[in-house]
């Protein structure tokens, strides 16, 4: 059954992010995400954050969009003239031929999901980020000691502090590499979950109205 409010899907992206950015104040109240940025010398968590809400506030405008089309749907659906809408070139498309119609859904697939293929490939890199600070981090620490040929007291406290913060590198951006690949996937999720109902919802009825 078609949902009756064609916001929902925007609402549910406003709620979310609602609570990803109470979470990140209260994360910055709490002074747990400045040092987390300011132990970072790479910059690779204060980077995947960037992208991530650049990919978010994408997330919003095609949630906005595709409220537009719910609605746009409406209105085909009761006949209501509109300017411009997928589900009325779709119908328009529509003719005796199968072979004709099923290209036409898939058209009307791609156009619906629009560029989330990008969208995924950026919640990849993400996780690849994660990795490479990991890798990073790693080599920091491991350089720390690589230099050391005869280790004597003195050098031992400089030595820890350096072995760890290259392991606070590696553990910070893998955590916020992935905490925003899960959230932003989430995010494109929802999104596809509203493409496809709006696909399905106007194949049924062009195939109403075909058979009438």
């Amino acid at each position: 059954m078609y949902l009756p409010s064609p916001w929902l899907t925007f609402l549910h992206w406003l709620l979310l992010n609602s609570l990803i950015l109470f979470a990140g104040l209260l994360l910055w109240q709490l002074d747990i995400l400045l040092p987390m940025l300011q132990q970072d010398v790479t910059r690779i968590c204060a980077l995947a954050l960037l992208v991530f809400a650049l990919a978010s506030g994408h997330c919003g405008y095609r949630a906005w969009w595709l409220a537009r089309e719910f609605r746009n749907f409406d209105a085909v659906r009761l006949q209501q003239p509109v300017l411009a809408s997928l589900s009325r070139d779709y119908l328009a498309s529509l003719g005796a031929d199968e072979a004709q119609n099923s290209v036409a859904a898939e058209v009307l697939a791609e156009r619906a999901k629009g560029n989330h293929q990008l969208g995924w490939f950026v919640t990849g890199v993400l996780v690849k980020l994660g990795l490479l600070g990991t890798v990073i981090g790693f080599i920091l620490m491991l350089g720390s000691v690589s230099g050391l040929e005869n280790l004597d007291t003195s050098d031992i406290k400089q030595l820890m502090q350096q072995m760890t913060e290259g392991m606070g590198v590696a553990m910070n951006t893998t955590l916020v590499g992935l905490v925003c690949s899960m959230l932003l996937g989430l995010q494109y999720l929802l999104l596809d979950r509203a493409a496809d109902r709006l696909v399905v919802e106007t194949i049924r009825l062009g195939q109403s109205r075909q058979e009438v």
